[in-house]
């Protein structure tokens, strides 16, 4: 699986031979064809492991930044800050990417359960955020108008398009500095008045 993915993000999912995976993996083709009966069903196999790994780390980031803060615009602050230490280990990957990503630009191969299984592991990360922006600006009114699911999908965007630069650049560390600018804007939004 681990090897399939790494393909997948380097070359696309059509791009992506089977013996391109099983050798990558170090396996035979019958090996790769008993665990998978095809490529499709290899496919959502590693989507699937992908969205539940999303979810994990979307869910252990935000608890921890629950346990450091009960403020929830130094949760939400945390919880951008805990994903530079992800980005830091891309930064040691050959070739970082996002499956959701790699198998959004070529949708037209995956059914409709594919897509939706992306659209919810996003719409997790769009709550999870949202909801402690929605509740920071409850606290701190934004000094411009401001959508907190927007801002969610924003940050989302924001961290998809980093990866696209950092291997266009070929400086990883793009990521962390587009995450870091994010985050200045944030607490430029919903800096705290006199008194609070």
């Amino acid at each position: 699986m681990d090897a399939a993915q790494r393909e997948v993000l380097k070359r696309g999912f059509a791009g992506t031979s089977v013996d391109a995976i099983h050798e990558a993996a170090g396996v035979s083709r019958g090996t790769l064809f008993y665990h998978f009966s095809t490529k499709d069903e290899l496919a959502r196999a590693l989507l699937n492991r992908y969205a539940e790994s999303d979810r994990r780390i979307t869910d252990e980031l935000m608890e921890r930044a629950e346990r450091l803060s009960t403020d929830p615009l130094q949760q939400a602050l945390i919880f951008l800050r805990l994903h530079e230490d992800l980005l830091r280990g891309y930064e040691r990957e050959e070739d970082p990417g996002c499956l959701f990503a790699s198998y959004s630009y070529e949708a037209g191969l995956f059914d409709d359960d594919t897509h939706r299984t992306i659209s919810e592991s996003i719409g997790h990360w769009r709550t999870a955020l949202g909801e402690k922006l929605a509740a920071a600006a409850e606290r701190y009114p934004p000094r411009a108008p401001a959508d907190p699911g927007a801002l969610a999908d924003m940050a989302y965007g924001l961290l998809q398009g980093a990866l696209i630069l950092s291997r266009v650049r070929g400086d990883a560390r793009l990521m962390v500095e587009q995450l870091n600018q994010f985050v200045a804007l944030l607490e430029a939004l919903y800096a705290p008045g006199p008194g609070k």
